[in-house]
């Protein structure tokens, strides 16, 4: 009897000490084998399966080389679970198929490191053209890009080559299209591709362009997800974006996205785009370069009331895709009104949800609302967002949209984004939000932003889509940073629907010396302290304005602190852009 409790407790204790310690699941042991250009797909989801069922506290780990991989990986319920490779540049995953890479649910603590992903075939290509017509484009090839044919083109945007960055100025354009019916791209003579157009409106022989083919897949994707970390991660390309998760708890390290070996373009998309996160985003030391769109977008979901039962019971739908609507019993929900949209009159805390059509579910409250059909509805619990020594350059949009509720950006580069640098703004054309507030902008520098396709008024740009007659983001901090702005910059600030802003200790360096620093609309409380204004030509007259279109209205903009002796500093800037990022001037 003794010998079988002895043994008992022995299995206990093995048990509890593989429970902490985990296996090592080699992927070599699966079959998957470096750099013999044969498939891994199977050996390595083989390998990623029991590593999940086995218990906790697991690796998969690569070794240097590239693996071949003609499908996409998928992960569930998993818990602490690394997969590991040898470092960026000496373990890649190669994608042979137009599809993410990794797919991940209901993971509880996960960590991806060490590696690095590619495709090949690319979700785009690029070159000049030397021929248009109604209904195609011929294009000269321009490698390392390809003539691929049989594809089906979704978006063409021109390029600036000699900058390599989305195009600039008056002709910078970028057409969406529904690709023609039965039309593929074929070849019309060595290196010259032929590119169905739905129409013709903006292209011109010699014009340089990039062309996106139909995405089909993120990289790196997942919901249902607490306590993900991405670190020492490069993603060179992807056939939509990088980085995308639904999840609570998020540290991104030495994440990097840009584009490999002369091409033109990293990721058909954006480089991070985190929908209803919660708890905390960390990005910390990561660079966004290259890519199709946004370099980061942090929002929740707007979900329209469409049916009221009682002050408890409401009807929600949404108009993005079905399960943004999973938020979870527990969550507050924040009202605003159809008629006044983004202005929040009451929170309530989700006791269930059941469904109730394919886009609608019945939320029950703990507390009443007093809403009407046509209201919305957003999580008001958003993550706290950080980020330093983050790098945003040559992307085809904003830099970073931000729309969460304590936000820090330090130590940080924009570099040439096409639209805004920093976009603070709610939609309800997108259905995201909430606004913005108590964000702290702090000792960044901002180079030739927002100069192209996706151009708005401001380089940092407080602007919601749907002006109000009242600030709706609000508590902005923008501190001790360095503005060099471009020829086609415009204002290096926009302030509408912004109340609390301070502009304070920044540098500010004008080549298009005939813009104000701010451009108001219907803001309060906007003030400035000792800031530096340089101009290349001449003296700035102005240094505020007020918009006057649309529903912008000068009587709107109150208890407005800005002096022009508030911007008659002479000192150097706060902060540089160097190789490694951005570096402090301590004077």
């Amino acid at each position: 009897m003794g010998f079988v409790y002895g043994c008992l407790i022995f299995l206990i204790v093995s048990l509890c000490y593989l429970d902490i310690e985990g296996r090592t699941f080699l992927v070599s042991n699966y079959s998957a084998y470096p750099n013999d250009n044969i498939d891994d797909t199977s050996g390595i989801q083989n390998a990623l399966n029991d590593a999940a069922s086995y218990g906790r506290n697991n690796i998969v780990l690569f070794e240097s080389g590239t693996y071949d991989c003609f499908g996409g990986f998928t992960i569930y319920g998993a818990t602490n679970l690394t997969i590991m490779g040898q470092g960026m540049y000496e373990t890649l995953l190669l994608g042979h198929r137009p599809s993410g890479m990794f797919w991940i649910q209901g993971i509880n603590t996960m960590l991806i490191s060490s590696l690095s992903i590619d495709y090949d075939p690319l979700p785009f290509t690029a070159g000049y053209v030397v021929n248009a017509t109604s209904t195609y484009l011929d294009v000269q090839i321009v490698p390392p890009h390809r003539p691929d044919i049989n594809r089906q083109v979704s978006a063409i945007l021109r390029y600036d080559p000699t900058l390599m960055r989305p195009a600039i100025g008056s002709r910078a354009y970028e057409v969406y299209q529904t690709p023609p019916n039965n039309a593929n791209t074929t070849l019309v003579s060595n290196g010259v591709l032929r590119i169905p157009v739905a129409w013709q409106m903006y292209f011109g022989i010699g014009d340089a362009i990039v062309a996106r083919y139909v995405s089909t897949g993120h990289v790196i994707s997942g919901q249902s997800l607490t306590n993900i970390t991405i670190k020492s991660v490069t993603i060179y390309t992807g056939w939509y974006m990088a980085l995308t998760f639904k999840v609570a708890g998020l540290n991104v390290i030495d994440f990097h996205v840009k584009p490999r070996a002369g091409r033109w373009l990293s990721t058909s998309a954006d480089c991070m785009h985190f929908g209803d996160a919660r708890n905390y985003i960390n990005i910390f030391n990561s660079s966004c370069e290259g890519q199709g769109d946004d370099g980061l977008n942090v929002h929740a979901y707007y979900y329209k009331v469409t049916e009221i039962f009682n002050s408890t019971a409401l009807t929600l739908t949404e108009y993005n895709w079905p399960e943004v609507l999973n938020v979870g019993v527990g969550t507050n929900l924040e009202f605003v009104s159809g008629q006044q949209p983004f202005v929040g009159y009451a929170t309530a805390t989700i006791v269930s949800l059941t469904g109730n059509g394919g886009n609608s579910k019945l939320f029950i409250f703990a507390n009443p609302i007093n809403a009407s059909v046509g209201d919305w509805a957003v999580v008001a619990d958003t993550p706290t967002v950080t980020i330093r020594n983050f790098t945003a350059a040559n992307n085809r949009a904003r830099g970073i949209l931000l729309q969460a509720r304590n936000i820090t950006v330090t130590q940080s580069l924009f570099n040439q984004t096409s639209g805004p640098a920093v976009l603070f703004g709610a939609s309800l054309y997108w259905h995201e939000g909430p606004t913005a507030r108590n964000v702290t902008l702090d000792q960044n520098v901002y180079i030739s932003c927002n100069e192209g396709i996706a151009q708005g008024n401001g380089v940092i740009s407080i602007s919601p889509d749907l002006i109000a007659p009242v600030p709706v983001i609000t508590n902005i901090q923008i501190t001790s940073s360095t503005f060099l702005n471009g020829q086609y910059s415009k204002y290096p600030i926009q302030s509408s629907n912004g109340g609390g802003v301070s502009i304070r200790n920044n540098y500010f360096s004008m080549k298009n010396y005939s813009n104000p620093i701010v451009i108001l609309c219907n803001s309060q409380n906007i003030s400035a302290f000792n800031n530096t204004v340089i101009s290349n030509a001449s003296v700035i007259s102005q240094f505020v304005t007020y918009a006057s279109t649309g529903a912008c209205n000068s009587s709107l903009s109150s208890y407005i602190n800005l002096p022009d002796s508030a911007f008659n500093a002479s000192f150097r800037p706060p902060v540089i852009a160097t190789s490694l990022g951005v570096q402090i001037n301590n004077f």
